[in-house]
Parts: structure tokens; sequence; C-alpha cells
């Protein structure tokens, strides 16, 4: 067993910063929304809850205090990257882990046999460290007079072309900012509380080292980055972006960041305002600095690197503002009747713990966040005000329990926000109605889902949501919720299918939560009727714009990069569906293709499972290969064969032509990333996610490459 370095358990060495998570969420929920229905709000829900098929455990060796990573290397090796910072005053286990086996299944069931590990220390003060490089850097160093960077690489991306592994790296510096200046270093570091942005690093030795490639996405609230009383003179401060997640879209070429911005009261953690936010760029630009712009307004022209973000999936285009001086945060745009809404914050204490709020007739009431008592404009007690909001689209329940003041909103969907209010209250600034900031994209873990062809999500609100355009984020829209227990915090997608394959999922999907050791296997369940938001099957499209037939008796060819596949003399296949494992009745997205005059599959090859998903692994037919296996590796699943594919669409827009010296303009334009009506593919190994592509005369996989001709499929039917 490779052992590691530090001989500390795991659950003893995150202890701390678990707990400082733990209370993270706790004041996020407290001070916005949480997922939970009230009576009061009973309403139809308008998407199914889906079905948990099975429960398992993360090796506890394999857990971290952030998202796990999972990836295929260019050899084909499957790696496991999970990260860890210790809060503590010496180097007991600050560092990030890869962990290696031919998929998460053995790896999970192998620790401490097959299963190898690699270590990273990233320790502030250990030289050549990430976070010691990025405390020494000529740029971009750490704005912090206490050198005291906690550095986790939470999302991986392989460079098809040089093998080099490219990470996004959640950095967290100035810690206590607020605290004593007479603190000691080791002090600030212990109390876990810190400002935050995302960087990016790079490894070219499998994980042993990572280098540090500079900063991508910062807040655009704070001088040179630092928590300080010059930027911050306020009663409040900007913790920065944080809480980030990596999404590779081979459709149309660009790396998403899904982060979250968070206000805070001084001198803690307590939240004062919260919105989530995307950023994105261009893969050909391999994550540098200054290839990133963030979601703001309805467009991408702000840059990743202080520039302002909009609130992500908001079907108000909110766009947030926030005045460090004044500690003002507003959230502006149009509500669902067409008309102009600012929601603005208020500290509750301001008048005495009270304030005054109207219901949609313009009745005033005041409510008391200290004593939980609600009054209406004769002073009089009522247990609860209930109104109809048509800027919001949904209905609103104010209510008192425990002598706490809760708000609820639900909105058409049946889908319920609820918080307890406490140091903030949203006013709309004409109506004087209240808000509370929904939940959606919050750190949330997207795949490209074969199924329904469209982009999938799933974060900590335990809704899934879905949409055709990424490039839209206001567009994601619920399609189902999680079922009870399925969903926790700091979660991965994994393709149960493959376990390889973080980047897709299908009608079933499998979450892994690093942080709590937890996995689960979740089937869509079918909608019932009146329900009018679910995920639908996709049915691709041949040459002429057909759905593809999937009977016995019909036959395609196949063109890929103008290249005619054949076995033999054979130019004709079927496509033959996966069934899903845990609901045989549905199609998965993923499909088999057996040519029709050999009868063989067509499938990647190679004398070892690394070698068949290899860049540049031979493509053959063969005999069939074996599916899925839930209770193989002792429970964690073992994978199907090299003979699975899928068709990944290829979007519109053209981002290989960006760089860090586009314009804004060019940045602008490249804004065509819909995939509704797309029917042209690259036909996509399952296990790998590579293309196949015809190369030096022969087939073979191949790097996913936006704008490659060669890896463009045609479908033609034949009979």
């Amino acid at each position: 067993m490779h052992r590691h370095p530090h001989s500390r358990s795991r659950s003893h060495r995150h202890r701390g910063r678990a707990r400082r998570i733990s209370a993270l969420l706790t004041v996020v929920t407290l001070g916005f929304a949480a997922l939970a229905a009230t009576p009061a709000q009973a309403a139809t829900q308008q998407y199914p809850t889906y079905t948990l098929d099975h429960t398992g455990t993360l090796n506890s060796g394999l857990t971290g205090d952030i998202a796990g990573s999972a990836f295929t290397d260019a050899d084909g090796q499957f790696h496991w990257l999970s990260s860890y910072a210790d809060y503590e005053s010496t180097d007991s286990g600050s560092d990030t882990n890869t962990f290696t086996n031919t998929d998460l299944g053995a790896l999970n069931n192998q620790v401490g046999s097959g299963t190898t590990e690699i270590t990273a220390d990233t320790y502030w003060n250990k030289p050549g460290a990430l976070c010691y490089q990025i405390d020494k850097a000529a740029q971009n160093a750490a704005p912090s007079p206490y050198e005291d960077d906690h550095c986790d690489v939470v999302g991986t991306w392989v460079d098809p072309s040089s093998g080099t592994w490219y990470g996004v790296v959640n950095d967290e510096y100035d810690f206590n900012p607020w605290g004593s200046s007479s603190q000691t270093q080791n002090q600030r570091i212990g109390t876990g509380i810190h400002g935050n942005r995302i960087l990016t690093a790079s490894s070219s030795d499998k994980g042993k080292t990572w280098n540090y490639g500079g900063e991508i996405i910062t807040s655009p609230y704070l001088g040179n980055d630092s928590e300080d009383a010059s930027s911050q003179p306020g009663k409040t401060w900007d913790y920065g972006v944080a809480g980030c997640r990596l999404f590779v879209d081979y459709s149309t070429g660009y790396f998403y960041v899904v982060y979250n911005t968070q206000i805070k009261f001084k001198p803690n953690y307590t939240t004062f305002a919260y919105w989530p936010a995307v950023a994105r760029a261009p893969i050909s630009g391999k994550m540098a600095p200054g290839t990133w712009n963030k979601w703001d307004g309805g467009t991408w022209t702000q840059p990743g690197v202080g520039g302002y973000e909009g609130m992500a999936g908001s079907a108000l285009h909110l766009n947030p503002s926030y005045d460090p001086a004044t500690d003002q945060v507003d959230f502006a745009g149009t509500g669902a009747d067409g008309t102009p809404v600012d929601y603005r914050a208020y500290y509750a204490n301001q008048h005495g713990n009270t304030f005054t709020f109207d219901d949609t007739s313009g009745n005033a009431y005041t409510a008391n966040t200290s004593t939980g008592v609600i009054t209406d404009a004769s002073g009089a007690t009522v247990p609860s005000v209930s109104y109809r909001d048509p800027a919001l689209n949904s209905s609103v329940t104010v209510s008192t329990a425990s002598s706490k003041v809760n708000v609820a909103v639900t909105d058409a969907t049946g889908a319920t926000e609820s918080t307890t209010l406490g140091g903030a209250v949203f006013l709309d600034t004409a109506t004087n109605r209240l808000y509370i900031t929904p939940n959606v994209v919050q750190e949330t873990a997207f795949t490209f889902n074969p199924f329904s062809l469209d982009y999938q999500g799933v974060g900590y609100d335990a809704n899934v949501y879905q949409t055709s355009d990424l490039g839209n984020p206001d567009s994601l829209s619920i399609v189902g919720t999680e079922p009870s227990g399925a969903s926790n915090s700091y979660l991965t997608s994994i393709d149960y299918g493959s376990l390889t394959n973080q980047n897709v999922s299908s009608r079933s999907y499998r979450m892994v939560s690093a942080l709590t050791g937890g996995m689960w296997d979740v089937s869509m369940a079918p909608h019932s009727s009146g329900q009018t938001h679910y995920s639908a099957q996709a049915t691709p499209v041949d040459a002429g714009g057909a759905p593809i037939s999937f009977a016995s008796s019909a036959s395609y060819g196949l063109s890929v990069g103008g290249a005619t596949l054949s076995a033999g003399s054979g130019s004709a296949w079927r496509l033959v569906p996966v069934m899903d494992q845990w609901s045989t009745g549905y199609r998965t997205g993923f499909y088999k293709l057996v040519n029709v005059g050999t009868g063989g599959y067509l499938q990647s090859t190679g004398s070892t499972v690394e070698q068949t998903r290899a860049i540049g692994s031979a493509v053959a037919t063969g005999a069939q290969q074996a599916n899925f296996d839930p209770s193989g590796n002792g429970g964690s699943g073992s994978p199907g064969g090299a003979d699975q594919w899928y068709l990944q669409p290829i979007g519109n827009d053209a981002p290989q032509t960006l760089s860090p010296s586009s314009s804004t303009a060019d940045i602008a334009a490249a804004t065509n990333t819909s995939l509704a009506g797309v029917g042209q593919y690259k036909l996509v190994n399952r296990n790998s996610g590579l293309a196949l592509e015809y190369v030096n005369g022969g087939w073979q996989l191949a790097g996913q490459a936006f704008g490659d001709s060669g890896q463009a499929v045609a479908i033609t039917k034949i009979s």
C-alpha cells in the first residue's frame, strides 16, 4: 500500500476544515435559501422526484474537503484527484492527491492494494509547493502579509496534444483579515476565515508537482484582491469567488467554471448576500489567464479577473451590485410580469430588528426578526401573510415559527425556496415586496447528457437542471429533484456505465461527495400526468435530418471526416441502444455499433484496459463486450467495455478563434451555443471521452477538438 506521508487519519486531518464548511453551509442556509416545502406553500410539483437505485461509500482514503476530480489521462489511465487544507500551524496534510486505477469502481475497492497514490504537498511554507509558488510569484502573488494560502486543485483537463494536466485551483488567502493585528500567522490560519479567488495550475509529471499558472477569476470588489479596510471600509466584506466546479464542453469548445460570490458581515463568516455565477474560456486557451469571461447582463463580455458577474440561472436576469463603502447590495432586473425590479438588501437590525413589507395589494406589515412577531398596519399580530407576486411569478408566505420570521417562495414549477430572515432582508425598492435568493447553479456538477442531448446540472439544492444552451445560464430549468438522501455537498458527477467519464451522464447517473464519502446512483423517474418540467428522451438525426431508427432492420452508412467506416467489405451499421441499467425499458443515449455484414461491434482495442482508452488507440470490430455491473468491485460497480459510444453534438460557436488578446467584441460575438436543432455530431467513445477519427490511414481515438472537421460523422440511411 502506498502510505500517505502523514500518518494521521484522514478523518482527523480534515476535521478542522469540515467544521468550517459545516458552519458555512449553515450561515448560507440561514441567510438565504434552503430547499424546504412548507404546508402553507403546498403546490403541484411540476417535475418528477427521481429514484435512488443504489447507495455506496467512497473509501475514506479517497475523500477530501472539496469536490473531487475524475478524469482519464492521455495514456488511458484513470485518475481521481482530491485535495485538503488543514488550517494548522505545521505541515500536517495540506495537499492534492492523485489516485490511479482502471476506473472508479476498482480504484475505490482496491485502496491499499491495486490503487496507487501520489501526493503533492501544497503547504504555504514548503519550497516548491503550489501555495509557496503563489506566495512568491512575480505576478498575482498572494495579496497577503501572512503568506497564508491554501490552494486546492478541483477540476482537471488533459491537453490531448501534450498530455499536460491543467487544473482549476480554489485559492484561499488573507486569513482572518478583520481579526486582531496581534494574531500570529498561524493563529489567523487556524480561524479558517479567509478570502477566495480562482487560479490555474498545470502538471507535467502526472500530479507529482503542480506549477502555478496565474489567477483566472477574481472579485471586482477587492483592490489587488486584498481583504483590507482600503477596499472594504464598511460593515461587510466580500469573501471573493469560491465553490468552483469545472465542466469541459466539447460541443462548443469551452471550459465552464461555476462558482459563487458571498458578501459577509465583519468580522466573521455570517452571510449577508450571495449569488451564483459562471465564467467560461475557450478550451484552445488551455485555461490561461486572460482567456476567461464572466456571464453578466446576458453577455460574456466581463473579464474573468476583476469583472462583474451576473446571477447565473436567474429567470429574472438579475444583475447583482455591491458597494463596500455603504454595504449596499442590489439585485436588479426585469420581473416575470415585465416590470423593473430592484431587490435591495437591508440590515434587519437597522430599525430595532424590524422591517416593513407589503403584499401585492399594498397592505403593509411589520416583522421583527428578533421576536418573530408579524403585525399588520393596525398593530394586530398576524400568524402569516400570503400573496402572489407577479414579478416573481411565485407565491410568497411570510410566517413565524420558534420566534423566527420565515419566508417561503414557491415558483410556477412547485419548487420552494425558504429562509429564516436574520441579518439581511431583500425588498423591492418600488413595491416593497420581499425577495430571497434562489439556489440555482449553486456549486453545481455539470455534464453533457446524451439521453436528452442537453446539459445537466446537480447541486446543493438537490434539484436537477437542464438546458440546451449552457452559453445562456439563465435558461437552466428544473427537470427533477434528487430522491431523499441522494445529494450532498461538494458533488462530482461520473458516468456510472464507464466509471471514468466525468463529462457525461445519462438517464441514470452517479453523484459522488468527496467531503462526506457518499455515492448515489440515481434514475430519472417518469413524469406524471400534468407535469410540465422533465427530461425527455432525444433521438439523434441522420444526415437527412430524419430521426435515427433503432429497428433491427435499419442500417446506416457512417462517414467520419469524409472517410467511410467499414469492416472488411461491409460498410452498413446498426445502432443498438444501450438500455438503462436501473430502468431497462429506457435508452441511455449510449450505443453499440454493429457491422451488418460481419456482426462485429465497433470498439477501441489494446492489450490492457488503459490502452483501449489511450489517445491513438486503434478502433476495429470485435465481439460484444459486457455492460456495467453494479455488483462488481464489492458493490462499487464494474464498467462496461470499450464498445459503447455516444453522439456528441457539434455546436455552432467558434471559440477556437479566441485568445487572451481577443477583443471584447470578438468574445461577445461567440454566443451561438445552443444545441437545439443541431444535427451534426462526433462519435465519442464512452469510456475515454475520445472521438473516432481517421488518422494516418487507420481508425483511432483522438482528443476532441472543436472545429476539427475530421471528427464530424455523417450518418446516412441505407435501409
